[in-house]
C-alpha cells in the first residue's frame, strides 16, 4: 500500500495505491465527509487481483481544489475521477463507492459508460432514498456536523461516527484523528458546506439523482448494505436493485452504514467475487 499525491489537471490529488500495475483498475470513492482513508479494511485484500486506487475526492481529504471557494458540483467530481483516471493510464476500471461516493460512481457511469466495467454501491441513501428522506438526512447532518467540523477533536469524532456504525467498536481508531486533521484545513470546511448546500437545493440537485434512472444503469452492478444502517433504508435498496437491470443486492445483519469497514472480511469477498465473475459479454468472447 502505498500513499501519493498525483497532478490531475493541476490538482494535487490525494490517494491510496495498491496492487499490480498491470492488474484491472479498481477505483474506491468514499462518502461525504470522510477520505480515502475508510478504505484501508479493503484496499490490500482487493489488490491481490485489482490495481487499487482509493482517492480522496475533488474538495474532499486532502485533495484542495485549485478554486477552494469556488463551487464544486457532482459533475465537477466524476470530471476529476476520470481525469485521475487518464492520469494513471486506466483506459477502462471498475469502480466501487460508499455513500455519497456511490452517487458519484453511478453519475460517473451515466457520463462515461464506456469507461466503466463494473460497479460497486456500498450503503448509499444519497442512490437509493426519496427526496423528503435525502432532505431530512442533510438536515441532521448539518446540524450535527458544521458545528464541530473546525477545531474538532479525536473524541468529537469518534462521538459522530459511532451513529454510522451498529458496533462502535468496528470504527477505526485512526479515523478519528485523520479527520481532525482533515478539516484543520479551513478549505476542506468551506467545501463540506457548499457540498451540503448543493444537495439540499433540490430542484437543482435532480439532475444527479439516480433514483428516476436506475433502468440506465445497466452494467453488472453490487449493492452492499448494512442492515442496520441508519442513513439508508433498506427497504428502498431492494427496490432500487429490483430497478436496475443487472444487480445484485447483498445485505450484512448487525452491520451499519459503512459495510466494508465494519464488516470487511464479508464486504471483501463478496466484491472481489462479484468483480472475479465472468459476464455474458466475457464468455462470449471467450468462447470466440
Amino acid at each position: 500500500m502505498q500513499m501519493k499525491f498525483v497532478d490531475v489537471g493541476g490538482v494535487e490529488t490525494r490517494c491510496i495505491l495498491a496492487g499490480g500495475e498491470t492488474a484491472p483498475p479498481l477505483i474506491l470513492i468514499h462518502g461525504l465527509s470522510l477520505t480515502a482513508d475508510i478504505w484501508m479494511r479493503n484496499i490490500d485484500a482487493l489488490s491481490r487481483d485489482f490495481r487499487v486506487a482509493a482517492l480522496d475526492m475533488l474538495g474532499h481529504g486532502f485533495t484542495r481544489p485549485q478554486d477552494a471557494d469556488g463551487r464544486i458540483t457532482v459533475q465537477d467530481k466524476v470530471d476529476h475521477i476520470l481525469e485521475f483516471a487518464r492520469a494513471m493510464g486506466f483506459e477502462r476500471f471498475s469502480i466501487s463507492g460508499s455513500s455519497y461516493g456511490g452517487l458519484i460512481a453511478a453519475n460517473l457511469y451515466l457520463c462515461a459508460k464506456e469507461k466503466v466495467d463494473k460497479l460497486v454501491i456500498n450503503g448509499s441513501g444519497s442512490c437509493f432514498n426519496t427526496e423528503a428522506q435525502l432532505a431530512a438526512f442533510l438536515d441532521r447532518i448539518h446540524r450535527t456536523y458544521r458545528p464541530l467540523l473546525a477545531g474538532s477533536s479525536p473524541q468529537d469524532w469518534r462521538k459522530l461516527l459511532e451513529g454510522t456504525f451498529h458496533d462502535p467498536a468496528s470504527i477505526p481508531a485512526e479515523i478519528p484523528h485523520l479527520l481532525c486533521l482533515c478539516y484543520s484545513q479551513d478549505w476542506a470546511v468551506r467545501c463540506w458546506e457548499r457540498t451540503i448546500d448543493d444537495m439540499r437545493d433540490l430542484p437543482a440537485f435532480r439532475q444527479y439523482r439516480i433514483l428516476e434512472r436506475l433502468h440506465e444503469i445497466d452494467l453488472p452492478t453490487l449493492v452492499v448494505w448494512g442492515r442496520n444502517d441508519k442513513g439508508g433504508v433498506y427497504e428502498e435498496a431492494v427496490a432500487a436493485v429490483a430497478k436496475m437491470p443487472n444487480a445484485k443486492l447483498v445485505s450484512i445483519d448487525n452491520c451499519g452504514h459503512l459495510p466494508m469497514v465494519e464488516n470487511p472480511e464479508i464486504c471483501n469477498e463478496e466484491v472481489l467475487r462479484f468483480l472475479n465473475e465472468k459476464t455474458a459479454a466475457d464468455e462470449r468472447v471467450v468462447t470466440a
